[in-house]
């Protein structure tokens, strides 16, 4: 009987021991990319957010695009929903901002109501005063569409340090590598 108590206070004592001890901390999670849509020419943009780009696209499109063919490039995906707009605007890309360099990591989707850009940038076709929440100081790359170009600023209210107007960066450079707070599209 000793035995058999003795046995069960050995057993007792493992599981609470092995209760006690330290487990290897969970791997931390990989940073999820989110793909998000704004509207420029707004006082305050507000940045609707997806799990996929193709869903985020599509809402960008007012909900035109739809069944793009698998693989297509995101390039041909915008052309493909600025062109289905035509004379009857409704939406219109600008431009997609990343957070990573070469058109990578998260994703901001710009759109616009007054179609494609005027060819000279002595103009303002688009703008946007203020960076949506989460957006603000995070702009590492960027391609434009619709005959836009970019012009990034520092400060909201389009001030500071800027870069542009351009059509594309794979990097936006060192001076203005998340540091965008407003833009300019002409």
């Amino acid at each position: 009987m000793r035995k058999l108590h003795r046995a069960a206070m050995v057993i007792a004592a493992f599981v609470i021991v092995g209760l006690a001890v330290p487990t290897a901390p969970a791997a931390a999670a990989e940073p999820v990319d989110k793909h998000c849509v704004a509207r420029a020419n707004v006082a305050e943009p507000q940045a609707i957010c997806f799990d996929t780009f193709d869903k985020a696209l599509q809402f960008a499109s007012g909900g035109v695009l739809y069944d793009l063919p698998k693989g297509s490039s995101v390039s041909a995906k915008v052309d493909a929903l600025n062109a289905k707009f035509g004379v009857n605007v409704v939406n219109t890309v600008i431009s997609i901002e990343y957070s990573g360099s070469n058109h990578t990591g998260s994703d901001l989707i710009w759109t616009g109501t007054s179609g494609n850009c005027s060819t000279p940038t002595g103009n303002v076709d688009y703008f946007a005063s203020s960076m949506p929440a989460g957006w603000d100081n995070v702009i590492t790359s960027f391609k434009t569409y619709a005959n836009c170009w970019d012009k990034h600023f520092e400060n909201t209210g389009f001030g500071g340090a800027s870069v542009g107007y351009e059509s594309t960066r794979s990097y936006i450079g060192g001076a203005m590598d998340n540091r965008t707070s407003s833009h300019r599209w002409s």
